[in-house]
């Protein structure tokens, strides 16, 4: 069954499944493939890159971004032997006109199919966990009249190490290749890494690893040159050795290296044959053997490929709704917690940015999507961020893996993720032990308890506050864009007094559960004082200001004549609660008349319409494009807590409709993007591209989207003494469901509503027992049945 198909795709009937009917999607559409530690990244095009660990860092594939023609990637070649016709098996590079064209995007895998002069390919692309490599498994049908004689060409380029090497001629004199006929394999080798390691000087570690091309039948013939493959001045659609049908077998360390071998095939006329191919990473010819060997066993393909599905059903299955909107459905039981665990927590990179990095307070709030599902997952991020602390409670705002060095900055909001994350996690869990976990600080030999790491971030943010009583922005609060509103550290920030009220707040009631009532009065003081100078200063008539700057002139604010209204400080101040009901409800309604435009709300308008230099970057940006005056999606899904929060049951579930990249995708050619996965920004109604979203896949609000969704319309979230019901939906909506874990346990969650309400509980049901209110506490049980009655 087809579902919200367009001229490009549609969805299959359960939504696990996107499948693309063209390569000539507006824009590439990805998926990102990833076990944790390797992955890669391939388009409907078949183009692409792998990495293990790191994205940017230990890059295997060679891969310039350039999402116009899309003309990198790792590509095959299949060539009829007898008539010297050749094809691909995806469109890139030979671009062939085929007969039939499907591409299939899952979670965990990429599967291509194509049909070309009665031959049906059909290749799916994974990668198996607990394995460094990659996995393209063919399938290759004749259903021709005659028999073929056929030969798979393979080609790409090595990196081995880092992605900025757009120097090859210096990087290419550093890499070295050799056929390994035991292994049947070609395998590479480079002599240097380029990154910040090692103790006598630049340009000066060694790679660690070998990456390796292998294939499950006798590699027939292997080249190791570029030139040689394509030719002097050839072309990737026509290469030389492909055209000859024979690779030259040449390799070593004096070429421009790249891995392609060529594999003979024959086919009778209606049989087909199968044959894989593997590229990945290795520290050693002994785990390549080892890893092959295991491989080409018997079935060994397919068993590893239905793992893939399991693992993937299993992580993501702890939660499930069923509503009456089936795109709601697909985004929150599929693509967005995907998007966030792929795209976000493990690979690290999209197509429209690459990094690779962790960032302080970017993987931390995704790891929020584990809560539900997998709660030490978010344990093990909340540990990694520890470290990554230093001691005066500063932190730094992105660091990389395998180096491990990072930036530090002066960055307000980072360190504040800690103790909120840490909250959101107790709860989920009641484990109050994570606070007695012990971890270093960043460069530091000195360990602390989690809960002092947490204590640090506080105090250090009241080394850095005004004379009024409010924090100050700095280099940025959360919104990087303003990167120049507070270097002299005069600079104020109403949206992070908004965020540090809330950490306050919560983490005092943490504080004093662990038995430290005096901090926690403090906290609690400090939160009332806060509140105080922010009823004071921050109001600008009809709505609350973004912040000052450094000369003490307000932005965000009605005497402004760009930037008038942000949206971060209307909805957090709802959803914060630290302002007055009254004015929640007049910030939220100037929201709706200045901000709520056709993709939801923007982040601030009007837009900029030039540089200001004590603005920051986001000026420069044209009005209307990403922060400045576009929908900035990370915010954007913030509007649907505030909504939810006022019962605003009709807002709340506009905002989701205008975000969601499904409803947005039926109109492809405006959207352009991937309409499975959330776009990390939508054009504002001051760009000509009104409504195109860019920069998905790497994007925080991927986690962020399917959290509000569950929280605050279905209505079924964690609280510190248990799971609190409370919906806020359309009130159409009859019947719903809700299959949630919970302390380890599963509730399965039906709400009726008979009544045609938006809001409100009558009664709470569990395991046919009456409770009060609308708060499940546990119930010793593993298996429990809800009946919720609006």
């Amino acid at each position: 069954m087809k579902t919200f198909e367009t001229k490009y795709g549609f969805f299959s009937e359960y939504g696990k499944e996107y499948v693309i009917k063209t390569p000539f999607t507006p824009k590439p559409w990805v998926n990102v493939i990833s076990n944790g530690t390797y992955g890669l990244i391939i388009s409907q095009t078949g183009s692409g890159f792998s990495w293990n660990e790191h994205s940017e860092f230990n890059r295997i594939t060679r891969w310039h971004q350039d999402l116009i023609k899309d003309d990198w990637g790792k590509y095959f070649y299949i060539r009829n032997n007898k008539t010297g016709e050749f094809w691909s098996p995806a469109w890139q590079p030979v671009k062939t006109n085929y007969d039939f064209y499907e591409v299939i995007y899952g979670q965990g895998y990429a599967i291509f199919t194509t049909e070309y002069k009665n031959v049906k390919i059909t290749l799916k692309v994974f990668v198996p966990f607990n394995e460094s490599l990659e996995v393209w498994d063919f399938n290759i049908e004749n259903n021709s009249s005659e028999d073929l004689d056929l030969s798979v060409f393979t080609y790409f380029e090595w990196v081995l190490g880092s992605s900025n090497d757009f120097h090859r001629e210096f990087h290419k004199t550093f890499l070295e290749t050799e056929f390994d006929n035991n292994l049947n394999s070609l395998v590479a080798a480079k002599r240097l890494w380029d990154i910040p390691l090692g103790d006598r000087g630049h340009w000066n570690v060694h790679y660690e690893y070998l990456g390796f091309l292998s294939s499950s039948k006798p590699i027939a013939e292997y080249e190791g040159d570029k030139e040689n493959f394509l030719g002097n001045y050839g072309s990737l659609n026509a290469p030389k050795e492909v055209v000859e049908g024979k690779l030259s077998g040449t390799t070593g360390r004096f070429n421009d290296s790249i891995g392609s071998i060529k594999v003979n095939l024959n086919i009778e006329k209606g049989k087909a044959e199968k044959v894989s191919f593997y590229i990945g990473l290795k520290s050693n010819k002994e785990e390549i053997k080892t890893s092959l060997t295991e491989i080409n066993k018997p079935n060994k393909i397919e068993e590893l490929f239905e793992e893939v599905k399991q693992q993937w059903e299993q992580l993501l299955g702890d939660l499930h709704i069923e509503t009456p909107d089936t795109a709601m459905n697909f985004v929150v039981n599929n693509w967005f917690r995907y998007q966030a665990i792929a795209g976000r927590l493990w690979g690290r990179t999209g197509y429209y940015q690459q990094s690779g990095a962790f960032g302080f307070r970017d993987q931390l709030q995704d790891s929020l999507v584990y809560l539900p599902i997998d709660p030490a997952r978010t344990e093990n991020q909340i540990r990694l961020h520890a470290k990554h602390q230093l001691e005066d409670g500063a932190v730094l705002h992105w660091w990389h893996p395998i180096a491990e060095v990072g930036l530090e900055t002066k960055m307000t909001d980072d360190l504040l993720w800690l103790p909120f994350v840490i909250v959101q996690y107790l709860n989920e869990t009641g484990n109050y032990d994570l606070l007695n976990i012990e971890e270093p600080y960043y460069r530091s030999e000195k360990v602390d308890s989690l809960f002092n790491h947490c204590v640090k971030s506080i105090e250090k943010v009241y080394t850095r506050f005004s004379e009024r009583g409010l924090p100050l922005i700095g280099a940025g609060d959360w919104n990087d864009g303003l990167s120049a509103v507070g270097l002299e550290m005069k600079g104020e920030s109403v949206w992070l007094a908004e965020f540090l009220y809330y950490v306050l707040v919560n983490f005092a009631d943490v504080t004093e559960r662990y038995y430290k009532p005096e901090l926690a009065n403090d906290y609690r003081k400090k939160a009332e004082d806060l509140k105080t100078a922010f009823d004071k200063h921050a109001w600008d008539g009809k709505w609350y200001y973004r912040g000052t700057k450094d000369s003490g002139e307000k932005f965000g604010s009605n005497e402004n004549e760009d930037g008038k209204i942000f949206l971060n400080p209307q909805i957090w101040a709802v959803m914060s609660e630290i302002a007055p009901k009254d004015k929640q409800e007049i910030a939220i309604d100037s929201v709706k008349e200045h901000l709520f435009k056709d993709n939801g709300p923007l982040l601030l308008y009007p837009g900029y319409s030039k540089p200001d230099k004590f603005i920051g970057y986001l000026s420069r940006y044209a009005a209307g494009r990403r922060e400045n005056a576009g929908v900035y999606t990370h915010a954007a899904t913030w509007s649907v807590w505030a909504f939810g929060k006022l019962k605003d049951a009709e807002f709340a579930y506009e905002a989701f409709k205008r975000l969601c990249p499904i409803y947005n995708g039926m109109d492809p050619d405006k959207w352009v993007a991937e309409p499975y996965v959330t776009p990390g920004n939508i054009d504002g109604p001051d760009s000509p591209n009104y409504g195109m979203a860019g920069w998905t896949w790497y994007t925080g609000s991927a986690s962020w989207f399917q959290k509000v969704i569950v929280d605050w319309i279905i209505g079924v979230r964690a609280v510190d003494n248990g799971l609190l019901i409370d919906p806020c939906i359309p009130k159409e909506w009859k019947k719903y469901s809700v299959k949630r874990k919970y302390k380890g346990a599963i509730y399965n969650i039906t709400v009726i509503n008979e009544s045609g309400v938006s809001c409100g509980v009558k009664s709470i049901t569990v395991n046919n027992n009456l409770i009060d209110g609308n708060v499940i506490a546990e119930t010793g049980k593993q298996i429990n049945e809800v009946l919720v009655k609006m």
